[in-house]
């Protein structure tokens, strides 16, 4: 296993923890920092990626070390102190964006701020809409609070619509990649629907009232 990538620098705290319907705190969100949670989000992409959904060969361990690991922030969902999810992000290029582009110089025309999402990982039993949304929250929050100007993603083909409404918009057309398409898509975090700022409004008054 390689070294733990740089941990990010915080313009604003990049935790955020949200009340269960008790009351009590249930799920938080955050970088990984601590080796312990680095090696918990590898346990998870190989769960994901390597047993559930054969993406990669196995690599004859437990631990799947994502090709982009030292450049990436791992964003985490923490229950009750245990990882149930997280998404990588990174900000140096080549992007995975630029190998599903005819032309990979449209990321040019973006301007140099550029953050990638490029991968997310969540536990079955944990596939609902808080910590799906806990962790794109926190990407955002992290891309604005840096000053990043394009969130970019390559999404599945069959679930453009849903990007779309998120405020995504296509740089290409779908790519093949193995048995599935692709698509290059970017956001422009100055001109997010109206939609996707009620939630992120809603999102940012649940954490604060959680402090």
């Amino acid at each position: 296993m390689r070294g733990p990538p740089r941990t990010a620098g915080r313009r604003r705290d990049a935790d955020r923890s949200f009340p269960s319907a008790a009351g009590q705190r249930r799920y938080s969100f955050k970088l990984a920092e601590t080796p312990q949670e680095l090696a918990d989000v590898h346990r998870l992409l190989y769960r994901t990626f390597v047993l559930e959904i054969p993406r990669y060969d196995d690599p004859g361990t437990d631990y799947l070390v994502d090709k982009y690991h030292q450049r990436n922030r791992y964003f985490i969902a923490l229950r009750e102190g245990r990882v149930c999810g997280m998404a990588a992000v990174h900000d140096q290029p080549p992007f995975s964006a630029a190998a599903a582009l005819d032309d990979p110089n449209v990321l040019h025309e973006l301007g140099p701020r550029l953050l990638e999402a490029r991968i997310m990982a969540v536990e079955p039993r944990e596939r609902f809409g808080l910590v799906f949304a806990g962790l794109g929250y926190s990407i955002h929050d992290y891309a604005k609070s840096n000053g990043y100007r394009y969130i970019l993603i390559t999404g599945l083909a069959a679930r453009q619509g849903m990007y779309q409404r998120l405020g995504f918009r296509p740089l290409g057309p779908p790519a093949l990649r193995g048995l599935a398409h692709f698509v290059p898509m970017a956001l422009d975090l100055s001109r997010l629907p109206e939609n996707v700022k009620r939630d992120l409004d809603r999102w940012n008054r649940r954490a604060v009232g959680a402090r």
